[in-house]
């Protein structure tokens, strides 16, 4: 049998910000990178039709619950998959319309699924958090981990990813389900993917942040091959205040 390679980014959007000035910086990303399944945060109906013009190739999620217009989608290669089932399950987000958003894919090549999901954890500027020190994330990715094992069936190529908003707290919880960072597989240190420099605009003595909080996992049916924070520019322009992380899996 054929081994299957493919390619998986996730991107934090940053919602409608200096959009559309960072349009033709997207648009180049996208031209240069464009992956077999694409996981989205931070989308807007803006940026949603953007990416349905962009991705010609690609189908995804159409689905009544605004989540999925404007929180996250799953984009996919429409000559690689065809889409089976979705959903979006509550996981303990204080924002209302964010979730898990999941899809599971067929290969048209070969009788095999894959399961995809996304999500975006809270963010630590929660009056609450700041106050009292305590995550919502951890008890986020502790009800993912269950929905991870609830759906994803026996022997499924299986990949979460997103932005985590915390630099340790995902690696650990996810690993002990059985999920690998596309990094980690492959024995190298993430890269850091927030703030991305300039588009963030920072001014002197602001506070500024260097964190690896985007994240690509999979199970142990999906081997990483490689994995990167691609930078891409157009001009002095950055698509949006995360990088986004690449990786390329060979199914097992």
């Amino acid at each position: 049998m054929l081994s299957t390679r493919l390619s998986f980014i996730t991107y934090n959007l940053w919602q409608t910000k200096r959009w559309p000035a960072r349009a033709p910086a997207l648009e180049k990303f996208f031209t240069l990178f464009a992956p077999d399944v694409l996981c989205v945060q931070e989308l807007q109906p803006p940026t949603q039709e953007f990416l349905d013009r962009v991705l010609k190739e690609h189908d995804r999620v159409r689905d009544p619950f605004p989540g999925w217009t404007n929180e996250g989608n799953i984009y996919w290669n429409k000559a690689v998959f065809e889409q089976i089932e979705h959903g979006a399950e509550e996981v303990g987000h204080l924002e209302p319309e964010r979730r898990m958003f999941w899809a599971r894919l067929r290969l048209e090549t070969f009788h095999k699924t894959i399961f995809v999901a996304t999500a975006h954890l809270t963010t630590t500027r929660y009056r609450e958090e700041e106050e009292t020190g305590l995550s919502p994330r951890v008890r986020q990715l502790k009800r993912i981990a269950g929905e991870l094992a609830r759906l994803v069936r026996q022997g499924e190529p299986a990949f979460f990813m997103g932005d985590m908003n915390d630099p340790r707290h995902p690696q650990r919880i996810l690993k002990q389900a059985g999920f690998a960072s596309c990094f980690a597989a492959l024995g190298m240190q993430s890269p850091p993917t927030f703030q991305c420099y300039p588009t963030a605009n920072i001014e002197p003595e602001e506070q500024t942040i260097t964190e690896a909080i985007d994240l690509i996992v999979a199970n142990k049916h999906a081997r990483a091959i490689a994995a990167s924070v691609p930078r891409c520019y157009a001009g002095d322009i950055a698509p949006s205040d995360h990088w986004p992380v690449q990786a390329v899996y060979q199914l097992v």
